[in-house]
């Protein structure tokens, strides 16, 4: 008596096939576009955020536009700082750390998390808009080709 030989990547691609279909079915039902019906589409946008989330955050051009990072960047981290002379700075800063900071430790703990969670969030994002925009130039550039080739004016940015 013969096993039949079993094609590992055909199952596997089969399954995933499937976790997709149900997925998208889930997402359509729960209000996402139905251009995600289209297979072709769903993996597309699938493979854009899969890019997306693969981007570290030294691939990205927007933070680098963006300036300080002091000015838009989640900080997570907590110092305590005074406005005020040396002597009198050193003695509240010493207040501070020891009366107050051990009574908020729970509420920084649990910020300091949440801000972990957003500051991954955002590169994600940015990786998309920076994804998007690649895709959109090139699609500009290709038009502009298309028409300068045929003669007729490339339609308006809008």
């Amino acid at each position: 008596m013969s096993t039949p030989d079993v094609k590992v990547d055909v199952v596997m691609a089969q399954l995933r096939e499937g976790l997709r279909a149900r997925l998208r079915d889930e997402l359509i039902q729960h209000g996402a576009s139905p251009a995600l019906a289209d297979s072709a589409i769903y993996a597309e946008v699938e493979r854009l955020f899969r890019q997306a989330a693969r981007t570290g955050p030294r691939g990205l051009l927007l933070p680098e536009l963006l300036g300080d990072p002091a000015s838009w960047r989640v900080e997570p981290a907590l110092t305590i700082g005074s406005h005020r002379g040396a002597l009198t700075a050193s003695v509240l800063r010493a207040l501070k750390q020891r009366l107050i900071m051990p009574a908020v430790r729970w509420l920084f703990q649990y910020t300091h998390d949440n801000f972990k969670r957003q500051e991954r969030v955002n590169q994600v994002l940015f990786a998309c808009v920076q994804e998007l925009a690649i895709e959109n130039a090139t699609l500009r550039r290709e038009i502009e080709r298309a028409s300068a080739a045929g003669g007729a004016s490339p339609p308006e940015a809008r």
